[in-house]
């Protein structure tokens, strides 16, 4: 009876022709993919610490007396008008340092490459800055003896303006103070308004 038979199934195809994701061939990717990253980025920190030493090297050559001499003859209440400047400047610095660190971690990167990248640049800038601020803070307190020998003589700012430092200190301990209370009431508002923003228990 050829009407009644039943049409044959194929076969199975064996198991060494079946095509199977291998979860080990994808993690072994992954982990070359982190290994490169992980020694780029060791590149990236030992060229960064490089460049940050050749311009602090650079800033105390370049930067110094005469930038204090130039203030104390040009800038506005001469060198204490300076100090407070730069004293206000620090903190500034260093926060904008920091906010532009906490944008650049890997979430940021795929989604936002274009901002990560200018946040990036700024903190490399804010990084020199601070570079420069460092330089111009020794100078003030330079007084012979800090590692140059007990006869270098003092720096023509710290010799002529002696408590310089002091003014700089108040200024920056003045410009934190403010940072800081500008932070924390911008975090209770927002606190504050997410909390109005849930909807009561009903």
């Amino acid at each position: 009876m050829g009407g009644s038979a039943r049409p044959s199934r194929r076969r199975a195809a064996a198991s060494s022709l079946r095509y199977e994701k291998r979860p080990g061939k994808r993690s072994a990717r992954e982990g070359e993919r982190s290994g490169t990253g992980d020694k780029l980025f060791g590149c990236l920190i030992f060229l960064s610490v490089a460049a940050a030493f050749i311009l602090l090297v650079l800033s105390d050559m370049f930067w110094g007396d005469d930038t204090w001499q130039w203030a104390a003859g040009t800038w506005p209440a001469g060198a204490y008008g300076f100090a407070i400047f730069l004293g206000a400047l620090v903190p500034c610095v260093v926060t904008l340092f920091f906010m532009s660190l906490s944008r650049t971690d890997r979430k940021s990167w795929k989604t936002h490459k274009a901002r990560s990248l200018g946040c990036v640049f700024l903190a490399v800038a804010c990084g020199a800055a601070m570079l420069q601020l460092v330089s111009l803070i020794f100078n003030a307190q330079d007084t012979g003896k800090w590692g140059r020998g007990p006869s270098t003589s003092p720096s023509w700012v710290f010799s002529n303006y002696p408590w310089l430092w002091a003014v700089g200190f108040v200024s920056t301990i003045a410009t934190a103070a403010i940072l800081i209370a500008f932070f924390v009431a911008r975090a209770r508002r927002r606190s504050e308004a997410e909390g109005a923003d849930q909807p009561g228990p009903n």
